[in-house]
């Protein structure tokens, strides 16, 4: 299935009351909203649009996709994505401000710069910012499909021990995704701009 097939199976789709052309997974998107200057940056319509196009396979069991406000780590890192039980994947909010990244690891810089980031070292200090399209092109591609590849595996019954799928800390892992689907992703993104 291409990146861009629509799903078929009735049992894992249901039809959007806004745009009958889209098909999306059964899940229930859910936005609690926040306050300056915290955003989410994917839209409930951009959520459902993503798991349209994705294999019924990745999304079957998916009962829904929160946009809750923001959470840290124990050591103060923001967490992007976090999983609560097998179908729940919660989207974190994050700062319009620029965020402070003074320690993070050279592979994770990487990763954030080739989805758009841009890095300011002042005073002693390294700030990341993004301009909306790229924000949302990383919480696409390295936020909410890393959440539905942790349910995959959770309802293939690869139980993990920790809620938290992706923070920015020392200890996260790059996304490991090709130039050629980073461009399909945000040709995708870019097709229905806000």
């Amino acid at each position: 299935m291409s990146l861009f097939e629509h799903r078929s199976s009735p049992s894992s789709t249901a039809r959007t009351r806004g745009d009958p052309r889209i098909t999306v997974s059964s899940a229930r998107v859910i936005v609690t909203p926040v306050s300056h200057p915290l955003i989410h940056p994917l839209s409930k319509r951009d959520v459902q649009r993503v798991l349209s196009v994705l294999p019924a396979e990745s999304v079957d069991g998916l009962r829904s996709v929160s946009l809750l406000g923001d959470q840290l780590t124990a050591t103060g890192a923001p967490v992007l994505v976090s999983y609560r039980r097998e179908g729940f994947i919660r989207l974190h909010a994050v700062s319009v401000l620029p965020w402070r990244v003074d320690h993070l690891p050279p592979h994770l810089i990487a990763e954030l710069v080739r989805f758009g980031a841009r890095f300011e070292d002042q005073e002693g200090r390294r700030t990341v910012r993004w301009s909306p399209e790229s924000l949302r092109l990383f919480f696409t591609v390295g936020v909410l499909l890393t959440g539905v590849a942790r349910h995959r595996r959770e309802h293939e019954g690869e139980s993990e021990p920790s809620m938290v799928v992706r923070a920015l800390d020392v200890t996260a892992e790059p996304w490991q995704v090709s130039d050629m689907a980073l461009d399909q992703w945000r040709s995708f993104l870019a097709a229905d701009s806000h």
